[in-house]
């Protein structure tokens, strides 16, 4: 067996810093891509409840009621979406820009929602954003069955 001598004694002891710091800021970019991807999976799921409930809820009752077709109505459709997004009233949610189109012609309803999810360990780097902007968009059509 070889004699290291004292030159390489405690050589290992000088990486595990280096280590745990690696270790750190990879669990810190973990954190916070999951906070991001979270924040996108919430509104995606807000605007595709909002926008089934308009398509649902904003069906023109006295122009069915003559004429049997499903026809939308823009006003009904937009205060369906702000029903069910009051209803998930989370952070992310409250915070969204909302944009509806009603396309009457078509009978599809389109939500966009726009807003901002904030950071946990980004905020602690120089430079580096607090929050990530955040935008989801979901359509849902009429669908009459057979």
């Amino acid at each position: 067996m070889r004699d290291r001598g004292d030159s390489e004694r405690g050589s290992a002891l000088a990486l595990v810093p280096a280590a745990l710091l690696v270790l750190v800021v990879l669990a810190a970019l973990a954190v916070d891509s999951a906070t991001e991807y979270l924040a996108r999976r919430e509104l995606a799921a807000a605007a595709d409840a909002a926008a089934n409930d308009a398509v649902t809820f904003g069906l023109d009752e006295a122009t069915f009621r003559e004429t049997g077709e499903f026809v939308l109505d823009a006003e009904r459709a937009d205060e369906a979406v702000r029903r069910a997004l009051a209803a998930r009233a989370s952070d992310i949610v409250t915070r969204a820009e909302v944009d509806v189109h009603a396309d009457v012609g078509a009978g599809t309803v389109t939500v966009t929602l726009r807003s901002r999810a904030h950071l946990v360990f980004s905020p602690a780097v120089p430079g580096a954003p607090n929050d990530v902007a955040v935008v989801a968009r979901a359509t849902a059509d009429v669908y009459v069955g057979d």
